[in-house]
C-alpha cells in the first residue's frame, strides 16, 4: 500500500488532472507577443507527467526486472497526450492540435531520457558488471 500511495497515486492523480484541465470548455492560454505559451505549457506539463509515469512504472516489478520501464512509459504517454489531444475534439471550444501532442512529446521524451539516464547510473550493479580492481 505504502509504494502504492507513493509512486503510483501521484501518477494517476496527475492524469486525472490533465484531463480535468482538457475538460474545461473554451480555456484560452495567455498570449505573449513572439512566445507560444501553450506549447511551454503542454512542454512542462507533459514533462512531470512523464517523469511521474516513469516513477510508477519503475516500481512495477515485472517491467523494471526486464528492462522494460523506458520503453513502457514512452509508450504510455504517448498514447495518453495522444488519446488527450482526441478528446478535447469533443469539448466545446477546445480542438485538437498536432502542434500541441508534438510539445507533448518533446517534454516527454526529454525527461524520460534524463530520467532513465538517473535511474540507469543509480542501480547497483552485479557482482558481473562491476569493473576489476587493478
Amino acid at each position: 500500500m505504502r509504494t502504492f500511495l507513493k509512486y503510483h497515486l501521484p501518477a494517476i492523480l496527475y492524469a486525472v488532472l490533465i484531463l480535468s484541465v482538457s475538460s474545461i470548455p473554451w480555456l484560452k492560454v495567455p498570449q505573449i507577443r513572439h512566445f507560444a505559451t501553450d506549447k511551454v505549457a503542454h512542454f512542462i506539463e507533459y514533462g512531470i507527467f512523464a517523469f511521474l509515469i516513469f516513477r510508477s512504472l519503475a516500481h512495477l516489478p515485472l517491467l523494471a526486472r526486464n528492462n522494460l520501464t523506458l520503453p513502457a512509459a514512452v509508450l504510455f504517454v504517448a498514447a495518453f497526450a495522444y488519446l488527450d489531444e482526441i478528446y478535447q475534439l469533443h469539448i466545446p471550444g477546445r480542438h485538437s492540435d498536432m502542434a500541441d501532442y508534438a510539445a507533448d512529446l518533446a517534454g516527454a521524451l526529454l525527461i524520460l531520457g534524463l530520467t532513465w539516464l538517473r535511474h540507469r547510473n543509480r542501480r547497483p550493479q552485479s557482482p558481473d558488471e562491476r569493473p576489476e580492481s587493478a
